[in-house]
């Protein structure tokens, strides 16, 4: 099976747990219309990228046994986007090719539903049917540690909006907003699969490069894309002086630093390979290095 295979499967099963769990666990209609506005909507990377940890390191496990951890990835992503595009912080006006929730639904609605979907993850991962009351640590750790990331690395890209930042500094508030959760996606997978701990730290180091590498191509992205294409507003990193590669570097030298982080993601991903089939790895990473939105 290749990662292209796994992602056509698991993408619907995903989207209508998401949509089936919501609407069980949020009885205001309007609260939950709000939540399910951006839900399935979107590329599900961090639920395929979990699956895909899985099947690396048990193949055929059953798929009750993630879809709920599968799910909280994505109800953590999309309350982070919810809460970013607010007027309060980006303001931004298009989310997944649809107006954004404070757009749609007013600012005070968003803040809530963007309360709601985080309050969903960890719903979802309270009723996972795990057994092993070790992994259930092991992820409630794990996710933690990224929503923690999230919201720190968010606080540091608002304090470094409008001043020259440095490449350490804004690579370092990628590290937390972004790969902090692509690693926990791809950790969570591998722990509920029973990978053991050598080979779920050299996941981590790959998880780690693979998610920086995708936030430099989002930035690239958003420089040389359209809204259309790419489904959100772009213009707002520079109206609002956000820190990003590009800023710095400018969009060749983006593309360099993209090239330079995409060699450390596949040398990565060779020395997970000495002790597992990485074939669904290799493919989510070829994914989304090829992506356009």
């Amino acid at each position: 099976m290749t990662f292209a295979e796994l992602y056509e499967r698991v993408r619907p099963e995903i989207a209508l747990f998401l949509h089936e769990f919501t609407a069980d666990h949020v009885a205001d209609e309007r609260l939950r219309e709000g939540c399910l506005h951006l839900l399935g909507r979107g590329k599900l990377i961090r639920p395929a990228a979990l699956i895909a940890a899985a099947e690396t390191f048990r193949p055929g496990i059953p798929a009750a046994e993630y879809v709920h951890a599968a799910a909280a990835m994505e109800f953590i992503h999309t309350f982070s986007l919810v809460h970013d595009d607010l007027p309060e912080l980006d303001d931004a006006k298009l989310r997944r090719g649809v107006p954004a929730v404070h757009v749609k639904f007013g600012s005070a609605l968003a803040l809530l539903a963007g309360d709601a979907l985080f309050n969903l993850a960890f719903t979802a991962l309270q009723e996972a049917p795990l057994a092993d009351q070790s992994k259930r640590e092991a992820i409630l750790t794990e996710v933690v540690g990224a929503v923690s990331g999230v919201i720190e690395g968010q606080v540091r890209e608002l304090a470094l909006s409008g001043r020259d930042a440095t490449l350490a500094e804004i690579e370092e508030v990628e590290r937390l907003k972004t790969a902090r959760l692509f690693t926990c996606a791809l950790v969570c997978g591998a722990v509920i699969a029973g990978a053991d701990a050598g080979r779920i730290e050299a996941l981590r180091s790959f998880a780690l490069m693979l998610g920086h590498a995708y936030q430099i191509k989002d930035d690239l992205l958003s420089a040389t894309g359209d809204s259309r294409t790419v489904g959100k507003s772009l213009e707002q990193d520079k109206v609002l002086e956000r820190p990003t590669i590009v800023r710095l570097l400018g969009v060749e030298g983006a593309q360099a630093r993209f090239n330079q982080v995409n060699e450390s993601v596949l040398s990565a991903l060779e020395h997970l390979a000495e002790t597992a089939n990485v074939s669904l790895l290799r493919g989510l990473h070829e994914m989304l290095a090829a992506r356009e939105k």
